[in-house]
């Protein structure tokens, strides 16, 4: 027999406190500078991966993101922080390329942020456009 709709029996996180919980420690290691997909929680029998919270931060209500929008500003800050520290000098061995190399790996820097231009996409759209216009000309 199949579950009624809406039923809750395969969900892990069923109450708000527990979201809430979870949640909190997934934005945490966030915003300490660990890359979400190093993430695990494993605690009092409850056992979820960043898999696991991506789809609930995606489907539940319950999660506002500008909570994980602000752990990964504060990634972001922890890493800026101590690569201005290893341009003044203060981190002994440091290793700028190694630092440019996981910059870019884990924000994205040097990384074109402009969509990429579908030329096909763009031209059968305004074949689309052209067909559709001529489509209202009344021929006599």
């Amino acid at each position: 027999m199949a579950a009624p709709m809406g039923n809750q029996n395969n969900k892990k996180l069923k109450s708000k406190e527990i979201k809430t919980k979870v949640y909190k420690d997934y934005c945490e290691h966030i915003a300490r500078g660990y890359s979400h997909k190093s993430w695990s929680y494993d605690k009092n029998g409850l056992t979820l991966s960043w898999v696991s919270i991506e789809t609930y931060i995606k489907n539940d209500i319950d999660f506002d993101t500008v909570h994980k929008e602000i752990a990964i500003s504060k990634s972001l800050r922890l890493w800026e922080d101590l690569g201005k520290e290893m341009m003044m000098g203060k981190i002994k061995g440091a290793q700028p390329a190694i630092f440019q190399i996981f910059m870019r790996n884990k924000f994205g820097y040097d990384r074109n942020d402009t969509e990429k231009v579908d030329n096909k996409s763009m031209f059968n759209n305004w074949f689309e456009n052209e067909l559709k216009s001529k489509k209202k000309v009344k021929v006599a």
